[in-house]
């Protein structure tokens, strides 16, 4: 091995770790998210949602931190501005007339006092201007962090998988 994938591999295994660590101290005093916290998490990806039900990005995007370092990944796609985002999401509303996402299970963890991640998972339905309905199931995980009393996304990651 060469010393620049040694040392690739070094930098790599060394924030693998440092990221597990950071990770452990966050959850090993909280565990899960306290009860408030975790009610006032699900409360503010419940304005998200109802936002992204009513088509309406400007809405979604309200909940959103201005981010330049990776803002949104959305099924193999990094858009690294809050605009990009935005504009890709308001794109996607084009052409639909309703969108629905049902959650099947979803989960807060405190890694900081102030940052917290969450994770579910769940069915989503859209219905085109045309009266298609596609339906597929889609995973998700958001980074919010607690800025000026009030929980913001700072980063979102949306996978659908292909229907098989």
């Amino acid at each position: 091995m060469n010393s620049r994938k040694i040392i690739a591999t070094t930098v790599v295994s060394a924030l693998v770790i440092l990221a597990a660590a950071t990770i452990s101290q966050g959850q090993s005093g909280k565990g899960a998210a306290s009860p408030d916290i975790q009610k006032a998490v699900l409360a503010r990806l419940a304005e998200i949602q109802n936002a992204a039900q009513a088509l309406d990005a400007d809405k979604v995007f309200s909940f959103v931190l201005d981010n330049d370092a990776g803002a949104l990944a959305q099924n193999g796609k990094l858009f690294l501005t809050r605009k990009e985002a935005l504009e890709s999401t308001k794109r996607g509303f084009q052409g639909l007339q309703k969108v629905d996402y049902q959650f099947d299970q979803q989960h807060v963890t405190l890694l900081a006092p102030t940052i917290a991640l969450a994770t579910g998972e769940g069915l989503s339905s859209a219905t085109t201007d045309d009266g298609r309905t596609f339906t597929t199931r889609f995973a998700q995980s958001v980074v919010l962090v607690l800025t000026n009393g009030e929980w913001k996304v700072f980063h979102a990651h949306r996978s659908f998988p292909r229907a098989k």
